[in-house]
C-alpha cells in the first residue's frame, strides 16, 4: 500500500506542473476571448466575428505595444502617465511595488539587483542559510533608520506561495551565488527539490 501511494505520488509530481501549465494558459487564453471578442462583436457588423479574433486581436495588440514602447513619443506618454499616477497615495503604492517587483526579473535591469546570495541568520542559537535575492545596496533615497552604509537589502522569498520578507542585513553576512535569478527562484518557491535540469530531485535513496 505505501508503494502504491508512492507511485501515485511520482505520477502526481510528473503530472501536476503539465497540467496547472496547461489551465494557465487556458485561462488567459479564454480571458483574452472572452474580453477582447466580445469587444469586437459589439464594434463588428453582424457576422463578421469569428470565434478566436479575440485572442488574435490580443496578441497583435501587444506586439504593438512592444514596438511602441521603443518610439520616443510613446516614451514620453508613458512617463507623463507613470508621473500623474505617483501623485496619488495609494495608486502610486500598488503601481510602484508592481512594476519593481516585475522589472526584478526582466533582463534589462542592473544586474545588482538580480544578485543571487545566501544569507546567514541565526534563529534560536542555530546558524541558517537561506537563499535570497539583493534588491537595494544604496539607502540614500529612503529615510534614515532604514539601512546603512555597509549593509544590502536581501528578498527572501518563500516556498509554494506569493511574499517573502525583506531583510537588511550586513554585506558581510552575505554570500554571492553563481546561479541564474530563474534558476535560484525555482529553487526556492519549490522548497529545493528541483535539480539541475528542471526535475524533481529524488531524496529517497
Amino acid at each position: 500500500m505505501k508503494r502504491l501511494g508512492r507511485i501515485m505520488f511520482q505520477g502526481l509530481v510528473a503530472i501536476l506542473p503539465a497540467l496547472l501549465t496547461i489551465y494557465i494558459l487556458f485561462w488567459l487564453v479564454r480571458s483574452a476571448e472572452t474580453v477582447l471578442g466580445g469587444l469586437l462583436e459589439v464594434l463588428l457588423p453582424d457576422g463578421w466575428y469569428l470565434p478566436g479574433m479575440g485572442l488574435m486581436t490580443g496578441l497583435v495588440v501587444t506586439f504593438l505595444c512592444g514596438l511602441a514602447l521603443n518610439a520616443f513619443l510613446v516614451k514620453r506618454i508613458i512617463l507623463l502617465g507613470e508621473a500623474a499616477m505617483n501623485r496619488i497615495p495609494l495608486v502610486k503604492t500598488l503601481y510602484g511595488s508592481l512594476k519593481d517587483f516585475i522589472g526584478f526579473f526582466t533582463a534589462k535591469h542592473d544586474s545588482k539587483f538580480s544578485q543571487v546570495v545566501t544569507v546567514d541568520l541565526n534563529f534560536g542559537g542555530t546558524s541558517l542559510r537561506m537563499i535570497g535575492f539583493v534588491t537595494r545596496s544604496d539607502f540614500s533615497d529612503l529615510p534614515t533608520g532604514i539601512g546603512y552604509e555597509g549593509e544590502v537589502a536581501v528578498y527572501l522569498p518563500l516556498s509554494y506561495q506569493i511574499g517573502g520578507y525583506t531583510v537588511i542585513v550586513p554585506r558581510s553576512a552575505v554570500k554571492k551565488v553563481d546561479i541564474s535569478t530563474h534558476r535560484a527562484m525555482g529553487l526556492v518557491v519549490t522548497g529545493g527539490m528541483i535539480s539541475e535540469k528542471g526535475k524533481t530531485a529524488d531524496h529517497s535513496g
